[in-house]
C-alpha cells in the first residue's frame, strides 16, 4: 500500500503523525511525505522520505507575519478563530494544492493521510478518487473553525469541479483522534468515523547532551514550544523558579538561544532543544504554553502541569487541564514570577493534581498503539 502523508510546517503539526507513518513503514507499506519546505527536514529526521509542497520557507515566513499583523487587536484567547480559516485555509491551502496534486497523480497513492492543519489533501483525494485521512495534532479542532475554513476554499474546490464538503473535506473517511475522551473539550458528534490513537512522544536528537541538574529536588521541566519560546513570558516563568528548591531543565526551542535567558543558578539548566520523551517520566511538573504535544506527553506519563497558554489550542488544553484536577492555568497577564513560584509550590505539594493525571496515563496507556491502527488503515485504502 502506497501512502501519502501532508501535513503544514510546525513542529506540533508533524510530529503527532510520525508513530503512525514509521508503524506503517515497519508493516511493509510505502510511505512519502509532503510538507512545507522548513518542515522537510523534521521529517527527513525521522527516517521518512519527505519531499517540499505548498508554501516555501519565504511564504511561511510570509504568512506567520501576516497573521501576527491581523490578530494583534484581538484577545490571546480569541486569535485562534481568526487564524485556523486564514492562514491554514485561504493562505496555505491553495499553494499546498498546486504542488501535491501532480505529486499525488504520480505517486499513485492507495491513501491519503493528513493532519488537520493541512487541508489541501482533502481536495486531492476528491480529484483523485482516494481515500483521505484526517490525523489529529490534539484535541479536534473546533467544528467551526474547520467549516469556516471550508467556506474560504469553496473557489478552489470549485476550480477543480468538485462540491464542496461539509468541514473542506476532513471527515468524509476517518479521523484519526490523539486526545484521551477526558481531555476533549470539543464536542465529535460531526465526525462519522473515529480511529483512536494513541499519542507516541517523538523528538529530534537533541544537540548535545542534556546537563541535567544534579540532586535529589523535584524536577520541573519549562518549554514554551517552538513557536513563541522566544517571548518574555519563558523569561517570567524561569524567574518563578530561581528561589524555589527544585531542579528545573528549560528548553528555549531550536531556534532559541539558551544565553538569552542570562547566567542562571545552579539548579536551572537551560537548552535549545531537550529530549522530552526522556524528560518527562523523571519530572514532579511541567510549566508550558500547553500546546498539544507537551499537554499529551505530560498527561502520558502522569505528570502534573502548569499551564501558560499563549495562543491557538493551548487555551483549550488548559482548560481541560483545569476542568480535570490536572494542573493550574495562569493565563496572560497573569503570569508572573511570584504565581507561578506559587503554582509550582502547589503542584509538588498536593498529591491530588498527580493521582488526576495518573488516572489521565492510564486513559492514554489503553488507547490504541501505532501498529495496531495500521489494520484499520489497510481496510480504509
Amino acid at each position: 500500500m502506497r501512502v501519502l502523508f501532508s501535513s503544514t510546517w510546525g513542529h506540533g503539526h508533524v510530529f503527532p503523525m510520525i508513530p503512525l507513518a514509521r508503524a506503517l513503514v515497519d508493516a511493509g507499506h510505502q510511505v512519502l511525505w509532503a510538507t512545507n519546505e522548513p518542515a522537510v527536514p523534521l521529517v527527513a529526521a525521522a527516517g521518512l522520505p519527505a519531499v517540499a509542497a505548498g508554501l516555501d520557507t519565504a511564504g511561511v515566513v510570509g504568512v506567520e507575519a501576516r497573521l501576527v499583523a491581523e490578530v494583534a487587536d484581538v484577545p490571546p484567547a480569541q486569535r485562534a478563530a481568526h487564524a485556523y480559516p486564514a492562514m491554514f485555509g485561504a493562505w496555505a491551502t491553495p499553494p499546498m494544492v498546486a504542488d501535491l496534486l501532480p505529486l499525488a497523480r504520480d505517486f499513485r497513492p492507495h491513501l491519503m493521510v493528513h493532519e488537520q492543519g493541512e487541508l489541501g489533501s482533502a481536495l486531492v483525494a476528491a480529484v483523485l478518487g482516494v481515500p483521505s485521512v484526517t490525523h489529529a495534532f490534539g484535541g479536534a479542532v473546533p467544528a467551526a473553525f474547520v467549516a469556516a475554513a471550508g467556506e474560504r476554499l469553496a473557489d478552489l474546490w470549485a476550480e477543480h469541479d468538485r462540491p464542496l464538503p461539509p468541514y473542506a473535506g476532513s471527515y468524509l473517511t476517518a479521523y484519526i483522534d490523539i486526545c484521551p475522551p477526558s481531555v476533549q473539550t470539543q464536542s465529535l458528534d460531526h465526525i462519522p468515523v473515529r480511529l483512536p490513537l494513541r499519542p507516541v512522544a517523538h523528538a529530534a536528537a537533541p544537540t548535545r547532551a542534556l546537563d541535567e541538574p544534579a540532586g535529589d529536588s523535584p524536577l520541573v521541566y519549562v518549554t514554551l514550544g517552538t513557536v513563541r519560546a522566544h517571548t518574555g513570558a519563558l523569561a517570567v516563568a524561569v524567574a518563578g523558579l530561581a528561589d524555589l528548591d527544585v531542579r528545573a531543565v528549560v528548553a528555549v526551542g531550536p531556534a532559541g538561544d539558551p544565553t538569552a535567558l542570562g547566567v542562571q543558578p545552579p539548579h536551572i539548566t537551560v537548552a535549545s532543544w531537550v529530549d522530552q520523551a526522556a524528560l518527562l517520566p523523571r519530572c514532579a511538573v511541567v510549566v508550558s504554553h500547553t500546546g498539544s504535544g507537551t499537554f499529551l506527553g505530560a498527561l502520558a506519563n502522569g505528570v502534573p502541569q502548569l499551564c501558560l497558554p499563549q495562543a491557538a489550542d493551548q487555551f483549550r488544553n488548559a482548560s481541560a487541564a483545569e476542568r480535570g484536577g490536572l494542573g493550574l492555568v495562569l493565563a496572560p497577564g497573569e503570569a508572573t514570577a511570584l504565581t507561578i513560584a506559587d503554582a509550582v509550590r502547589r503542584l509538588i505539594a498536593d498529591a491530588g493534581f498527580r493521582t488526576a493525571a495518573a488516572g489521565v496515563a492510564a486513559e492514554i496507556a489503553m488507547m490504541p498503539a501505532p501498529d495496531q491502527v495500521v489494520p484499520q488503515l489497510e481496510l480504509l485504502a
